[in-house]
């Protein structure tokens, strides 16, 4: 069994229940407003807990920055981890980077990164990393060998050369976003604005985990444009300096639309549940000067017409 947060980034999504289901593995999920006692109870009344492998979460999610406690999950695992059958809590870092938060501090086994992201931060690698025991690397490794999956020695160059820079860009991307989530967030246009430093407003107890375990809000913004998918659509096509594509963390902003892009495998009733709506855009603010992005989203979202402002505007 394997027990994974949702929501979760889409190709991971599609890769268990597309993938790994196919070879016998049970799937369940849970969401952040979900206790760690209320999981167990979920996972004890559905007879499966016995058969428990792994728990993956992905905090902040992606693409709703919803928060979840990893020491609380870590503790979870602790409840259903036996000599004979060891659990294992691995948490995708990605959103976070390897600078606004560390995993390993908090009691998770595996630590996953899309090394395309943040790590290589120039939209030009494709890579990935994980992180933990000795014990655990050595398995994984044996898995990639078989597998095929490392990357090439030019890869592992601009990697290299990436990492030089990797503080100074996560952390001017981190005051950009900050910049950019505080003009979204008095937007008539903007129903609601997904950022850990708002949380406070809207889930006092996610914000706590928040200011726990991590060190800066990220530079990842979603955010509910009035209006559904056609407002959204709108707001993408009129944008002149942030690029229309998926990926995130890179030096340059990027904008997308989950529900079509990187979460349209995903049923649209989960999607819903997941508050992955029509509406919803995310944007990887990169390391241009915050009042050009701030720019480009203000000219923007002034093309989009919403009927219940338009009268007001």
């Amino acid at each position: 069994l394997l027990l994974h947060s949702a929501p979760l980034y889409g190709g991971t999504h599609h890769l268990i229940h597309h993938f790994l289901a196919g070879y016998g593995i049970n799937i369940m999920s849970f969401t952040a407003d979900q206790t760690a006692d209320e999981i167990e109870e979920i996972l004890v009344d559905s007879g499966q807990h016995t058969r428990l492998r792994m728990i993956l979460m992905e905090t902040p999610a992606n693409p709703t920055n919803d928060i979840i406690d990893i020491e609380r999950m870590a503790e979870l695992v602790k409840r259903f981890s036996t000599q004979e059958n060891k659990v294992y809590l691995a948490v995708d870092n990605t959103y976070m980077g390897p600078l606004w938060q560390h995993p390993l501090k908090y009691g998770a086994d595996l630590v996953i990164y899309s090394a395309t992201k943040y790590i290589g931060g120039h939209s030009d690698v494709i890579a990935g990393a994980v992180v933990g025991s000795e014990e655990l690397i050595h398995r994984v490794k044996v898995l990639r060998t078989f597998l095929g999956n490392m990357i090439s020695p030019h890869s592992g160059w601009l990697l290299m050369r990436s990492l030089e820079t990797l503080k100074v860009r996560m952390e001017q991307q981190a005051l950009n976003a900050e910049e950019v989530a505080a003009f979204l967030h008095h937007h008539p246009k903007v129903t609601r604005v997904h950022y850990p430093l708002y949380l406070h407003e809207t889930d006092p107890e996610q914000y706590h985990i928040f200011k726990k375990q991590c060190s800066s809000s990220g530079a990842m913004v979603s955010f509910d444009i009035a209006g559904g998918e056609k407002e959204a659509f709108m707001f993408l096509n009129n944008l002149k300096l942030i690029k229309l594509a998926v990926s995130l963390g890179s030096t340059e902003s990027l904008a997308e639309h989950p529900a079509t892009m990187t979460h349209v495998d995903i049923p649209e009733e989960v999607r819903l549940q997941m508050k992955v709506t029509p509406s919803l855009v995310r944007i990887s603010v990169g390391i241009e000067n915050y009042k050009d992005i701030i720019w480009d989203i203000e000219q923007a979202l002034q093309k989009v017409k919403v009927p219940e402002l338009h009268g007001a505007l």
